[in-house]
């Protein structure tokens, strides 16, 4: 519930940053990887406990009218911050189970391992890295969320791992090399298991006090469906950065897709636009993203890729020194979803209002809504839970009141 579903920084989304409150930048190129020395010393240990009931409209995702259901779910999550003035590494654990009383062989448990840092080896060079391990079910993969791939309940277990270098290659001038690799199974005999390796090298130079633009590639090679194949995509793109105020930024990119081998992809074209808009928006501790993206995507699960249009939204704002209200959704257009080869629509959206009892005491109500459009001659699919929690975690520190800056 807590990631809310944007996907905002998932698959190849790039994400535009604004400059820091701590070090304002005069050059838009300076690395947004590179840990800031002057931010103030994490806290070594941070954790949350708590426990929830919730009713879900739609426990299986199957059909249309499914069986509806009320759960209590006991959830925790404890995280383990390593740090010194080059970087920091974090280690985190979570889990969640989600017990149905009257319907027990539809209870369900949810894991999560992970870690993720940034390391500066040098003035010039940083570096970024992490990696996960998830054990759960279809209607908790962010991944397939990003996919826009909505399928119904079934267990999962997906690896993640990305690794990332930027070097300055001179006051204006940076260099970015990546790569990230997913891969999900299934438990279901009726999907396929599907992974993802992606690399890509970006060349980066400042066109003014608040500009940069960028030369972009990558390729991706995806294996997947029945016979395990393996095929390639490669991505070029030209993009845009604007800080347009002080707490905004606007990035624009545009370039071309190509899969060589389009059949096996599942594609119609070997060519297709790759590209999209996003935009982030910092007002005191406020902050908005918004996006929208095409790009050729895996869909795990189906065994091919596609072509999709995507848009997102996150918004995170606290009202005063008690409460705080969270959205965020994604959309992803259909293609075609009466054809053979074609998908519907998909949609997810989740939201939470927070109430801070004490520093370290949080009651929360908290709701999530997917939907898979019709298909093929498939009805649409709808699923909505809402719940209230009671949550534990480390005392924070006391935030100021904050008038924001434009």
């Amino acid at each position: 519930m807590l990631s809310l579903a944007t996907g905002v920084h998932a698959q190849t989304l790039p994400v535009p940053e604004v400059p820091s409150e701590e070090t304002e930048p005069t050059d838009p190129t300076q690395p947004a990887d590179v840990p800031a020395q002057k931010r103030p010393r994490p806290p070594a240990w941070d954790y949350e406990a708590g426990v929830g009931g919730t009713w879900d409209s739609n426990i299986g995702f199957v059909q249309a009218e499914g069986d509806d259901g009320v759960a209590v779910i006991p959830r925790a999550s404890l995280s383990r911050v390593f740090w010194n003035p080059r970087g920091e590494m974090t280690l985190r654990a979570s889990g969640r189970w989600v017990g149905y009383p009257d319907q027990s062989d539809r209870s369900r448990a949810y894991g999560s391992f992970g870690l993720d840092g940034g390391y500066r080896s040098s003035p010039r060079t940083s570096w970024r890295f992490g990696a996960s391990y998830d054990l759960g079910y279809t209607d908790s993969s962010q991944v397939l969320q990003n996919q826009g791939v909505q399928l119904a309940v079934s267990e999962t277990s997906t690896l993640a791992a990305d690794l990332g270098l930027v070097r300055r290659l001179g006051a204006r001038t940076s260099l970015r090399v990546g790569g990230r690799f997913f891969r999900t199974e299934f438990e279901s005999p009726e999907l396929f298991d599907g992974s993802s390796l992606r690399g890509t090298l970006s060349l980066e130079q400042g066109l003014g006090e608040r500009s940069t633009g960028a030369l972009v590639y990558s390729l991706e090679n995806v294996m997947g469906g029945e016979a395990g194949d393996a095929y390639f995509t490669h991505y070029g793109s030209l993009q845009w950065t604007r800080v347009v105020t002080r707490r905004t930024a606007l990035l624009l990119e545009a370039g071309v897709g190509f899969t060589p081998d389009a059949a096996r992809a599942g594609l119609d074209r070997e060519t297709s636009f790759f590209g999209g808009a996003s935009l982030t928006r910092e007002v005191g501790r406020s902050s908005l993203s918004l996006f929208v993206r095409h790009e050729v995507t895996p869909a795990f699960g189906t065994g091919v890729s596609r072509p999709q249009l995507r848009a997102g939204v996150g918004l995170d704002v606290p009202l005063g020194q008690k409460w705080e209200f969270r959205l965020g959704g994604t959309y992803v257009a259909a293609q075609e979803p009466d054809a053979p080869g074609g998908y519907p629509h998909s949609s997810d959206a989740s939201g939470a209002l927070v109430f801070r009892v004490a520093r370290a005491l949080a009651v929360s109500a908290e709701s999530a809504y997917r939907r898979r459009g019709s298909s093929f001659g498939t009805p649409a699919i709808d699923g909505v839970s809402a719940g209230l929690y009671l949550t534990v975690r480390r005392p924070g520190p006391r935030v100021p009141r904050s008038p924001g800056r434009r």
